[in-house]
């Protein structure tokens, strides 16, 4: 029984006419009526009963008509359920995103009208090492994290390459300072780490190895003479502990948009590397979710994440 010879004996059943059903159907009424005897034929039962004004249903026929509906309807849904998973436009997506990673790199990667509306999302905040761990076990088709500092001469150590993750930059940003509004060197547009008195506030190697190397080579290179060092687990800690006057903390420039009353943000007068936020993905992952979900990310135009204001030679630039 093949699904033509459904389709046809449906369109005869909703015309009530063979000849009626053939038209609907864009062929000619004998290889019509030659398909509904081999249905017959194949069955053993007689499905129509063919009189002057058309045909009617048997009770056979009644019932190979109610389940061919069925039938055809759910093909149909399974037909587009297995073109929207074959595209990758239906189906579940899981990302595992570090700690320091901003939540306002995330609308630009995994928008609906990008993914697909129909396409469920799943993110998992974790520690760096915990996002390459989710990524090399398939429990997360894809990881985002900070990449840590080049230095000089040198070649990056990234951990997810050492676990033969292939490993993209989607996303690069400044370090900017963060401080409370009625600090001193606050009035200025830039901040010297070498000059500020402070304690610092930093981010714990667990909150993000890659993000607390870049921190600690600022202040490494900056010489500077900060007094006690306080340690916070998360951005929002580090931010409240700003506030509460233990220190200056320094932080992705994405992050600035974030801050809240009481706070301020400000460029660095020393040069530090730009902080890089890559994409981690198992290379032998065929998940069309996770094509799609690429697609967007190495094609994201990096935001302008401070604003012209903040560029190194526009104004207020020294």
């Amino acid at each position: 029984m093949d699904l033509r010879a459904l389709e046809c004996f449906l369109a005869v059943a909703d015309e009530g006419s063979i000849s009626r059903a053939a038209t609907a159907l864009h062929m000619t009424q004998p290889p019509l009526t030659v398909r509904l005897q081999a249905l017959e034929r194949e069955l053993g039962v007689a499905l129509l009963v063919r009189h002057g004004r058309g045909v009617d249903l048997t009770a056979a026929g009644r019932l190979l008509a109610e389940r061919s509906r069925r039938l055809l309807a759910e093909l149909a849904a399974t037909t587009d359920l297995v073109r929207a998973v074959g595209t990758g436009t239906r189906g579940t997506l899981h990302v595992a995103v570090g700690h320091t990673v901003s939540p306002r790199l995330l609308p630009h990667l995994t928008d609906s009208t990008t993914l697909g509306p129909d396409l469920d999302l799943v993110i998992a905040e974790a520690a760096d090492v915990d996002v390459v761990e989710r990524v090399h076990r398939r429990d997360a088709h894809a990881g985002l994290l900070h990449l840590p500092p080049v230095a000089p001469g040198r070649v990056r150590h990234v951990q997810g390459r050492a676990r033969g993750l292939e490993v993209a930059v989607v996303a690069r940003e400044p370090l900017v300072a963060v401080l409370p509004d009625g600090h001193p060197a606050a009035a200025a547009d830039r901040v010297d780490l070498a000059a500020l008195p402070d304690a610092r506030v930093v981010l714990s190697e667990a909150a993000g190895e890659g993000f607390a190397a870049h921190a600690r080579a600022a202040w490494e290179a900056a010489g500077s003479t900060a007094g006690a060092r306080r340690e916070a687990g998360s951005v929002m800690q580090a931010l409240a502990l700003v506030e509460a006057g233990a220190g200056v903390t320094l932080l992705p420039a994405q992050y600035v948009a974030l801050t809240w009353q009481g706070l301020v943000a400000r460029q660095l007068r020393q040069h530090t590397a730009v902080v890089e936020t890559a994409a981690l993905w198992r290379p032998d992952e065929d998940s069309p979710v996770l094509r799609r979900f690429l697609r967007a990310a190495l094609s994201t135009p990096e935001p302008d994440v401070l604003g012209p204001q903040f560029l190194r030679n526009g104004p207020g630039a020294g």
